[in-house]
């Protein structure tokens, strides 16, 4: 007698739990993890749960729907460390100091998720995904997006007198771009930093933005200078960084 087969829907990892939405969406994650964002498609997601593409497609229209869940659900974890982050800044509450801290706090969490979940990270800034979107509101359970925290958090430092009203107008794209842009060379791999140089570094990109804002030196901290890594000139396969030989 040949080997018992098991029944449909007995393999592991096969979808059984009744919400499909999210496990397509907890599976896009692990495809994308091991081929990429441009290795998988949504019938190859559906397998992977153990449903038909037929039942995938009733839940998005194309795989670029998923990423778009796959990229919403990104942001709201994102949401979820900057505010634990904001919530464990020093400081007395209103103090420039506490508002200057809070920012650096947003930006630190932001480059930490990046980090920690690359994947993730490069599906949330893809081209299916627009900061403008509106998140769905069972994925905020405070109701803040990370681009709301962060404007929440400048006009903290236009609150607590640490910048000038004036220099409030537009700030979200040059703080976010300073942040994001520092972030994404690191997931990429043009910046391989170990984590106390990654601090260093993070503290330099955190000094020029709250400068250029118009936050006093003494609020945003003294220059690194020795402590910051230093730029290898370019060699192939990437830039390297850092003190290594």
């Amino acid at each position: 007698m040949g080997p018992m087969r098991g029944r449909p829907g007995s393999r592991k990892g096969v979808y059984h739990h009744g919400d499909l939405r999210n496990a397509l969406v907890s599976v896009a994650l692990r495809l994308v993890t091991k081929h990429g964002v441009e290795g998988f498609s949504l019938r190859e997601a559906a397998r992977a749960v153990g449903v038909s593409p037929a039942a995938a497609y009733r839940h998005f229209e194309d795989r670029s729907a998923l990423l778009k869940a796959l990229a919403h659900e990104g942001l709201a974890r994102l949401a979820l460390d900057m505010e634990a982050a904001i919530a464990a800044a020093p400081g007395a509450a209103g103090s420039r100091a506490r508002a200057v801290a809070e920012l650096t706090a947003l930006g630190t969490s932001y480059v930490e998720f990046a980090v920690a979940h690359p994947s993730h990270f490069r599906v949330m800034f893809g081209p299916w995904c627009d900061l403008a979107d509106q998140l769905a509101p069972a994925l905020l359970p405070h109701g803040r997006d990370p681009l709301l925290l962060l404007a929440d958090t400048l006009d903290g430092l236009v609150r607590a007198g640490a910048i000038p009203p004036a220099a409030r107008q537009g700030a979200e794209v040059s703080a976010w771009s300073a942040v994001h842009g520092f972030a994404s060379l690191l997931v990429e791999g043009g910046l391989r930093l170990d984590p106390a140089e990654r601090a260093a570094a993070l503290g330099s990109v955190h000094r020029m933005l709250l400068l250029g804002l118009g936050v006093s030196p003494e609020l945003a901290g003294p220059p690194l200078g020795a402590r910051l890594p230093v730029l290898r000139p370019p060699a192939p396969g990437g830039m390297r960084a850092g003190n290594r030989g």
